[in-house]
């Protein structure tokens, strides 16, 4: 059977993450499409080609697909997505076959916010994908000829998703990865599209029936994926949902049969997260929206967060780049996905479903006012005493076909960099440690947490999810891959300190004992000279410590 190699180079948009753990539906529909073709399928992501040479692989392949280009810019622990520069030379690698460049790559090339993405050089690629990859490929598999500018539909899809479900196991990481799932795509919005945006313009809204992707979903979890983001979709309270002259209108009932496909069908189900949700959806609909919102949070896993794109709360910025929601606005649908969401999925795990903040300095038209203004809008919610999952901070990437390239050129912003790095310090050391600690209070339950590093006495992990916090854990037996339930001991910036869960006090090291809250390195060296300890009575006289310090331990021990 001819070999066929499918290179994941990692994706970044807007509306679709492929990042480990993170697999994107771009290579799964790659690998499906030729698959079905009859080829012998090989998946390997850049990060292993940096690690193994694959020359020999490379030159038996018939054909060579390669996956890869960010559209938004962020900061990546799991991989390192494809450089210009590693593009170039996997290019000019000697191979026997075409090499077919697809994904977010065809609107050029940019790895940080900030600037103008660059036009792609000259490369050595026998085809560079202005449609969907799957086509092209589908096609090429029929035909032997590679069209790049294929398109496909959804009924097309729904074959090539199935078979692409094989890919996972092949995941350098497997069985810890995340399917992200597509819903739809283009944008739903019926009055036109942010400045910035890449994806397709309103009017080229398309929808994928929940059958298709429930099949698809049911085929991840046969060969053992069990962590799903409904990510691939610009706004999931509008999924199955209706256009109006106010906007899209949600359908809570398609939201149901999706949700609820998804906790019937795949019994090895651990993680069910989304990502974007338009705000102005709710401030328009409100009932609908909460009824969409009640569904969700009936089904999901505990930690999930709706990703609202406000960009910039500052009336003037939002009208010169079209942005979604006002100050008012946006303040209305926090304060209901908190009211519907805010409550732990469980007890003392993380709230059902929060809102996630998405702030992008550099639009037409900014200024150090509107980083004011987006200062005000928080503290607001700080005031309010409501609860936020994350906020990213961007620096816009400007592309040439988005509308922001032209606008900047008649407004440009004017934000001074001592401001902008002012503004970001006041939310990474005011706003989001107050945030973090409403949202895991001390002895908050995260369940299975991976290490991904080890720095001293304390380990660092996450656990599988859309933004999972960094976890730091007190204990010295933790390795690299080691998972373990954690409860939450402090609270840093944008992250949290923990312990595993449950603690053992006659069994544990002397890093978890120095770990748990009131304890310390001369306490915890009192407990344990003092082992075996029988009940918690003996802890206030051998601490010398409050009973209230001793009654906080309690949700740590077993």
């Amino acid at each position: 059977m001819p070999l066929a190699l499918v290179m994941d180079g990692y994706v970044d948009e807007p509306a679709c993450f492929g990042v480990p753990p993170y697999i994107s539906p771009y290579v799964r529909y790659a690998f499906g499409a030729l698959a079905l073709a009859g080829l012998d399928v090989t998946y390997l992501t850049c990060d292993t080609w940096r690690r193994t040479p694959l020359e020999d692989l490379w030159r038996e392949a018939v054909l060579v697909v390669v996956i890869s280009g960010l559209t938004v810019p962020g900061r990546y622990r799991g991989g390192s997505p494809l450089t210009l520069r590693e593009l170039e030379a996997l290019s000019s690698l000697p191979r026997s076959g075409p090499l077919v460049l697809g994904g977010p790559i065809r609107h050029g090339y940019a790895l940080q916010g900030g600037v103008r993405a660059r036009d792609l050089p000259p490369l050595a690629v026998d085809c560079l994908c202005t449609g969907d990859p799957e086509a092209v490929l589908a096609h090429w598999g029929r035909t032997g000829q590679l069209v790049p500018g294929l398109t496909r539909t959804y009924e097309e899809l729904r074959p090539w998703a199935i078979a692409g479900a094989a890919l996972a196991p092949q995941h350098p990481d497997f069985p810890w990865v995340m399917a992200e799932m597509e819903l739809s795509r283009g944008c739903d919005r019926s009055e036109g599209q942010c400045s910035f945006c890449t994806e397709r313009s309103p009017g080229t809204h398309e929808e994928r029936p929940p059958e298709d992707v429930l099949e698809e979903a049911e085929a991840l979890d046969h060969v053992g994926v069990s962590a799903f983001r409904l990510g691939r979709c610009a706004n999931i309270l509008g999924y199955g949902g209706s256009f109006t002259p106010e906007g899209r209108r949600p359908g809570p009932e398609r939201l149901r049969a999706l949700y609820e496909g998804f906790r019937e069908r795949c019994p090895r189900l651990s993680v069910l997260h989304t990502d974007n949700a338009n705000p102005l959806t709710i401030t328009r609909f409100p009932d609908a929206a909460a009824e969409a919102m009640e569904i969700i949070v009936r089904h999901n896993t505990a930690g999930d967060g709706l990703s609202f794109g406000l960009e910039n709360v500052s009336a003037r910025v939002k009208d010169r780049n079209h942005l979604k929601v006002s100050a008012e606005e946006a303040l209305f649908a926090v304060r209901m996905v908190n009211e519907i969401g805010g409550k732990p999925k469980g007890p003392r795990l993380l709230p059902a479903l929060l809102p996630g903040l998405n702030f992008l300095v550099g639009l037409a038209d900014d200024g150090d006012d509107s980083l004011e203004e987006n200062r005000r809008f928080l503290e607001t919610l700080l005031e309010e005493g409501l609860l936020v999952r994350r906020i990213n901070i961007r620096r816009c990437m400007v592309f040439p076909e988005a509308p922001l390239a032209s606008l900047l050129e008649r407004y440009p912003s004017r934000v001074r960099e001592r401001s902008y790095r002012r503004w970001k310090e006041w939310i990474r050391n005011e706003a989001d440690p107050a945030f973090i600690a409403g949202v895991a209070p001390l002895g908050t339950v995260i369940r299975n947490v991976r290490v991904e590093e080890r720095r001293g006495h304390m380990a660092f992990g996450r656990s599988l999810g859309s933004y999972p916090p960094l976890v730091g854990i007190g204990a010295d037996d933790l390795r690299e891959g080691d998972r373990r339930d954690v409860a939450v001991c402090s609270h840093g910036g944008r992250s949290l300190t923990a312990v595993p869960y449950p603690v053992d006090l006659n069994r544990c090291d002397p890093i978890t004992l120095q770990t748990l809250p009131g304890i310390g390195k001369a306490r915890a060296s009192r407990i344990i000279q003092r082992r075996p300890i029988d009940t918690l009575e003996e802890l206030p006289d051998l601490l010398d410590a409050p009973a209230a310090i001793v009654e906080a331990l309690r949700p740590f021990l077993s």
